[in-house]
Protein backbone atom coordinates (compact mmCIF):
# COMPACT_ATOMS: atom_id res chain seq x y z
CA UNK A 1 0.00 0.00 0.00
CA UNK A 2 2.92 2.72 0.99
CA UNK A 3 4.53 1.58 -2.53
CA UNK A 4 1.42 2.39 -4.71
CA UNK A 5 0.65 5.62 -1.97
CA UNK A 6 4.55 7.19 -2.93
CA UNK A 7 3.99 6.77 -6.81
CA UNK A 8 0.68 8.63 -6.19
CA UNK A 9 2.40 11.44 -4.53
CA UNK A 10 5.31 11.52 -7.29
CA UNK A 11 2.59 10.84 -10.31
CA UNK A 12 0.85 14.24 -8.48
CA UNK A 13 3.80 16.03 -8.08
CA UNK A 14 4.90 15.19 -11.53
CA UNK A 15 1.90 16.55 -12.93
CA UNK A 16 2.09 19.47 -11.11
CA UNK A 17 5.40 20.54 -12.40
CA UNK A 18 4.23 19.93 -16.16
CA UNK A 19 1.25 22.34 -15.34
CA UNK A 20 3.44 24.71 -13.86
CA UNK A 21 6.32 24.67 -16.44
CA UNK A 22 8.43 23.88 -13.63
CA UNK A 23 9.12 27.73 -12.88
CA UNK A 24 10.74 28.10 -15.95
CA UNK A 25 7.81 29.94 -18.03
CA UNK A 26 9.71 33.32 -17.25
CA UNK A 27 12.71 32.14 -19.29
CA UNK A 28 10.77 31.51 -22.36
CA UNK A 29 10.09 33.56 -25.00
CA UNK A 30 6.43 35.20 -24.23
CA UNK A 31 3.68 33.11 -24.82
CA UNK A 32 0.89 35.06 -25.66
CA UNK A 33 -2.95 33.03 -24.11
CA UNK A 34 -4.42 30.00 -25.11
CA UNK A 35 -7.57 32.55 -26.07
CA UNK A 36 -5.52 34.41 -28.69
CA UNK A 37 -6.14 32.80 -32.47
CA UNK A 38 -2.03 33.07 -34.12
CA UNK A 39 -4.05 33.16 -37.59
CA UNK A 40 -6.03 36.58 -36.51
CA UNK A 41 -3.81 37.71 -32.98
CA UNK A 42 -5.99 39.97 -31.04
CA UNK A 43 -5.84 40.79 -26.86
CA UNK A 44 -8.61 39.35 -25.24
CA UNK A 45 -11.43 41.75 -23.73
CA UNK A 46 -10.53 40.80 -19.89
CA UNK A 47 -10.74 44.71 -18.72
CA UNK A 48 -13.62 46.79 -19.72
CA UNK A 49 -17.44 44.69 -20.48
CA UNK A 50 -20.06 46.22 -22.04
CA UNK A 51 -22.45 46.58 -18.90
CA UNK A 52 -19.37 48.24 -17.36
CA UNK A 53 -19.08 50.86 -20.30
CA UNK A 54 -23.05 51.67 -20.60
CA UNK A 55 -22.55 52.16 -16.70
CA UNK A 56 -19.98 54.63 -17.18
CA UNK A 57 -21.79 56.48 -20.10
CA UNK A 58 -24.88 56.82 -17.78
CA UNK A 59 -22.52 58.53 -15.13
CA UNK A 60 -21.03 60.86 -17.41
CA UNK A 61 -21.59 64.08 -17.27
CA UNK A 62 -23.08 65.61 -20.31
CA UNK A 63 -22.24 69.33 -19.76
CA UNK A 64 -20.60 70.03 -23.41
CA UNK A 65 -20.67 73.71 -22.63
CA UNK A 66 -17.17 73.96 -21.46
CA UNK A 67 -15.76 71.62 -23.20
CA UNK A 68 -16.61 71.52 -27.04
CA UNK A 69 -15.12 74.48 -28.05
CA UNK A 70 -14.39 73.78 -31.58
CA UNK A 71 -10.59 73.99 -31.04
CA UNK A 72 -8.80 70.91 -32.46
CA UNK A 73 -7.64 68.65 -29.56
CA UNK A 74 -4.00 67.35 -29.75
CA UNK A 75 -4.06 65.51 -25.89
CA UNK A 76 -5.39 64.83 -23.18
CA UNK A 77 -4.92 62.83 -19.32
CA UNK A 78 -7.41 59.89 -18.45
CA UNK A 79 -7.68 58.13 -15.61
CA UNK A 80 -7.70 53.99 -16.24
CA UNK A 81 -9.39 53.00 -12.87
CA UNK A 82 -12.78 52.06 -13.59
CA UNK A 83 -14.06 53.77 -10.90
CA UNK A 84 -13.42 56.69 -12.63
CA UNK A 85 -14.65 55.29 -16.08
CA UNK A 86 -16.80 57.93 -16.84
CA UNK A 87 -14.85 60.31 -16.66
CA UNK A 88 -12.50 58.76 -19.10
CA UNK A 89 -15.50 58.45 -21.38
CA UNK A 90 -16.31 62.21 -21.01
CA UNK A 91 -12.59 62.93 -22.17
CA UNK A 92 -12.60 61.06 -24.89
CA UNK A 93 -15.94 61.77 -26.30
CA UNK A 94 -14.53 65.12 -26.07
CA UNK A 95 -11.32 64.35 -28.09
CA UNK A 96 -13.88 62.23 -30.77
CA UNK A 97 -15.11 65.57 -31.88
CA UNK A 98 -11.44 66.21 -33.79
CA UNK A 99 -12.15 62.86 -35.42
CA UNK A 100 -8.34 62.04 -34.90
CA UNK A 101 -7.33 58.63 -37.42
CA UNK A 102 -4.80 57.88 -34.82
CA UNK A 103 -4.45 57.86 -30.99
CA UNK A 104 -1.20 57.42 -29.44
CA UNK A 105 -2.32 55.68 -25.88
CA UNK A 106 0.44 55.73 -23.55
CA UNK A 107 0.81 54.80 -20.03
CA UNK A 108 2.77 53.20 -17.22
CA UNK A 109 4.07 49.33 -16.89
CA UNK A 110 2.74 48.71 -13.59
CA UNK A 111 4.95 45.97 -13.21
CA UNK A 112 7.98 47.22 -15.05
CA UNK A 113 7.67 44.04 -16.64
CA UNK A 114 10.27 43.65 -19.70
CA UNK A 115 11.88 46.31 -21.37
CA UNK A 116 11.99 49.73 -20.37
CA UNK A 117 9.23 51.16 -23.59
CA UNK A 118 6.92 48.52 -24.68
CA UNK A 119 4.42 48.27 -27.90
CA UNK A 120 2.60 45.40 -29.39
CA UNK A 121 1.33 44.94 -32.99
CA UNK A 122 -2.07 43.02 -31.89
CA UNK A 123 -5.45 44.49 -32.45
CA UNK A 124 -7.70 44.68 -28.91
CA UNK A 125 -10.58 42.56 -29.05
CA UNK A 126 -13.22 44.90 -27.28
CA UNK A 127 -17.36 44.04 -26.34
CA UNK A 128 -17.74 46.91 -29.33
CA UNK A 129 -15.42 45.27 -31.72
CA UNK A 130 -11.73 45.10 -32.77
CA UNK A 131 -9.56 48.38 -32.30
CA UNK A 132 -6.84 47.77 -34.54
CA UNK A 133 -3.44 48.90 -34.24
CA UNK A 134 -1.66 51.52 -36.15
CA UNK A 135 1.08 48.82 -37.26
CA UNK A 136 3.08 51.24 -39.61
CA UNK A 137 4.18 53.51 -36.94
CA UNK A 138 4.49 50.90 -34.23
CA UNK A 139 6.74 49.01 -36.69
CA UNK A 140 8.90 52.13 -36.76
CA UNK A 141 9.49 52.63 -32.90
CA UNK A 142 10.57 48.96 -32.89
CA UNK A 143 12.98 49.55 -35.94
CA UNK A 144 14.32 52.33 -34.22
CA UNK A 145 15.31 50.50 -31.00
CA UNK A 146 12.65 53.00 -29.45
CA UNK A 147 10.76 50.15 -28.28
CA UNK A 148 9.77 46.26 -27.78
CA UNK A 149 7.34 44.28 -28.89
CA UNK A 150 5.89 42.37 -26.13
CA UNK A 151 2.62 41.57 -26.55
CA UNK A 152 2.10 39.33 -23.43
CA UNK A 153 3.06 41.64 -21.28
CA UNK A 154 1.04 44.71 -23.02
CA UNK A 155 -2.00 42.13 -23.16
CA UNK A 156 -2.24 42.47 -19.31
CA UNK A 157 -1.40 45.91 -18.90
CA UNK A 158 -4.84 47.50 -17.92
CA UNK A 159 -3.14 51.00 -18.13
CA UNK A 160 -3.96 49.86 -22.07
CA UNK A 161 -6.58 47.93 -21.82
CA UNK A 162 -8.95 49.18 -19.69
CA UNK A 163 -9.04 52.70 -21.82
CA UNK A 164 -9.23 50.72 -25.16
CA UNK A 165 -13.07 50.18 -25.27
CA UNK A 166 -13.53 53.82 -24.80
CA UNK A 167 -11.87 54.44 -27.60
CA UNK A 168 -13.12 52.25 -29.62
CA UNK A 169 -17.10 53.46 -28.04
CA UNK A 170 -16.80 56.60 -29.54
CA UNK A 171 -14.54 56.45 -32.31
CA UNK A 172 -14.68 53.05 -34.10
CA UNK A 173 -12.38 53.83 -36.66
CA UNK A 174 -9.41 55.22 -34.92
CA UNK A 175 -5.95 52.95 -34.83
CA UNK A 176 -4.24 53.05 -31.54
CA UNK A 177 -0.39 53.39 -30.90
CA UNK A 178 -0.30 51.30 -27.93
CA UNK A 179 3.29 52.16 -25.32
CA UNK A 180 3.81 51.37 -21.72
CA UNK A 181 6.28 52.86 -19.74
CA UNK A 182 8.58 51.53 -16.84
CA UNK A 183 9.14 54.23 -14.00
CA UNK A 184 12.55 55.10 -14.62
CA UNK A 185 12.20 56.30 -19.00
CA UNK A 186 13.53 59.76 -18.93
CA UNK A 187 12.54 62.85 -20.51
CA UNK A 188 15.28 63.13 -23.42
CA UNK A 189 13.69 58.96 -23.77
CA UNK A 190 10.38 60.45 -24.29
CA UNK A 191 11.34 62.93 -27.03
CA UNK A 192 12.83 60.71 -29.17
CA UNK A 193 9.38 58.46 -29.32
CA UNK A 194 7.79 61.40 -29.72
CA UNK A 195 10.12 62.45 -33.00
CA UNK A 196 9.62 59.53 -34.25
CA UNK A 197 5.82 59.59 -33.57
CA UNK A 198 5.28 63.14 -35.09
CA UNK A 199 7.78 61.71 -38.52
CA UNK A 200 5.06 58.74 -38.81
CA UNK A 201 1.26 60.75 -37.92
CA UNK A 202 2.46 64.65 -38.82
CA UNK A 203 -0.03 66.65 -37.63
CA UNK A 204 -2.61 64.17 -37.45
CA UNK A 205 -1.26 62.54 -33.52
CA UNK A 206 -3.27 62.61 -30.64
CA UNK A 207 -1.60 61.63 -27.88
CA UNK A 208 -3.99 60.15 -24.59
CA UNK A 209 -2.09 59.67 -21.49
CA UNK A 210 -3.69 56.73 -19.15
CA UNK A 211 -2.12 58.38 -15.47
CA UNK A 212 -3.69 57.57 -11.98
CA UNK A 213 -2.55 59.96 -9.66
CA UNK A 214 -2.30 59.94 -5.93
CA UNK A 215 -2.54 56.36 -3.94
CA UNK A 216 -3.24 54.71 -0.92
CA UNK A 217 -3.66 58.33 0.86
CA UNK A 218 -6.95 59.86 2.70
CA UNK A 219 -9.39 61.66 0.96
CA UNK A 220 -7.82 64.65 2.57
CA UNK A 221 -4.28 63.75 1.63
CA UNK A 222 -5.09 62.75 -1.69
CA UNK A 223 -6.98 66.63 -2.32
CA UNK A 224 -3.12 67.97 -1.15
CA UNK A 225 -1.08 66.29 -3.37
CA UNK A 226 -3.45 66.88 -6.02
CA UNK A 227 -2.48 70.60 -5.50
CA UNK A 228 1.47 70.16 -5.63
CA UNK A 229 1.08 67.89 -9.05
CA UNK A 230 -1.59 70.31 -10.51
CA UNK A 231 0.99 73.19 -9.64
CA UNK A 232 3.89 71.55 -11.54
CA UNK A 233 1.84 70.36 -14.34
CA UNK A 234 0.88 73.84 -15.26
CA UNK A 235 4.28 74.96 -14.96
CA UNK A 236 5.26 71.92 -17.28
CA UNK A 237 7.99 71.47 -14.27
CA UNK A 238 9.28 68.38 -15.33
CA UNK A 239 11.79 68.09 -13.08
CA UNK A 240 9.09 68.14 -10.20
CA UNK A 241 6.94 65.44 -11.79
CA UNK A 242 9.81 63.05 -11.95
CA UNK A 243 10.88 63.58 -8.21
CA UNK A 244 7.25 62.64 -7.51
CA UNK A 245 6.27 59.47 -5.96
CA UNK A 246 2.65 56.94 -6.07
CA UNK A 247 1.69 59.45 -3.68
CA UNK A 248 1.36 61.73 -6.06
CA UNK A 249 1.18 59.94 -9.14
CA UNK A 250 2.21 56.68 -11.33
CA UNK A 251 3.82 57.97 -14.35
CA UNK A 252 5.54 60.70 -14.81
CA UNK A 253 6.74 59.60 -18.36
CA UNK A 254 3.92 59.01 -19.80
CA UNK A 255 2.76 62.39 -18.67
CA UNK A 256 6.02 63.67 -20.13
CA UNK A 257 4.67 62.86 -23.93
CA UNK A 258 1.63 64.17 -24.18
CA UNK A 259 2.85 67.62 -22.41
CA UNK A 260 5.88 67.72 -24.58
CA UNK A 261 3.70 67.08 -27.34
CA UNK A 262 1.64 70.09 -26.46
CA UNK A 263 4.69 72.29 -25.94
CA UNK A 264 6.02 71.40 -29.57
CA UNK A 265 3.01 73.09 -30.44
CA UNK A 266 3.16 76.11 -28.54
CA UNK A 267 0.57 75.10 -25.73
CA UNK A 268 1.38 75.98 -22.63
CA UNK A 269 -2.03 75.82 -20.61
CA UNK A 270 -4.53 72.99 -20.69
CA UNK A 271 -8.09 72.57 -19.84
CA UNK A 272 -9.16 70.56 -15.77
CA UNK A 273 -12.15 68.86 -16.66
CA UNK A 274 -12.35 66.99 -13.95
CA UNK A 275 -9.97 66.52 -10.69
CA UNK A 276 -11.55 64.13 -7.72
CA UNK A 277 -10.29 61.03 -6.01
CA UNK A 278 -12.40 57.27 -5.49
CA UNK A 279 -13.31 57.92 -1.71
CA UNK A 280 -14.82 61.22 -3.21
CA UNK A 281 -16.93 58.95 -6.20
CA UNK A 282 -17.90 56.10 -3.86
CA UNK A 283 -18.43 58.58 -1.03
CA UNK A 284 -16.47 56.76 1.83
CA UNK A 285 -13.99 58.62 3.56
CA UNK A 286 -12.73 55.34 5.39
CA UNK A 287 -11.03 54.19 2.34
CA UNK A 288 -7.50 54.31 0.60
CA UNK A 289 -8.41 56.57 -2.30
CA UNK A 290 -7.09 57.06 -5.69
CA UNK A 291 -7.18 60.62 -7.76
CA UNK A 292 -7.92 61.28 -10.70
CA UNK A 293 -7.09 64.48 -13.23
CA UNK A 294 -9.00 64.46 -16.85
CA UNK A 295 -6.99 67.37 -18.77
CA UNK A 296 -7.48 68.76 -22.61
CA UNK A 297 -4.61 70.09 -24.67
CA UNK A 298 -6.23 71.84 -27.34
CA UNK A 299 -5.01 74.01 -30.55
CA UNK A 300 -5.88 77.86 -30.46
Amino acid sequence: MRKYLVIFIICVVFACMVLSGCGQQENQSPNLSDSVNPANPVHPSVFVTKNELYKCLAKMENDKEDIAKGERIIGGIVPHHLVAGHLTARLIECIAQSNPKVIVLVGPNHNNAGAKVITGLYDWQTPEGITKTDQDTIQKLVDSRLAVLDEKVMSTEHSIGAVVLFVKHFMPETLIVPLIFHHDVSVEEVDLILETITESLGENAVIIGSVDFSHYLTRQEAEEKDKVTLKAMQAYDYKALYSMSSDYLDSPASLALVFRHAEDKGIKEFQVLDNTNSGIILKNDTIETTSYFTLLFEEK
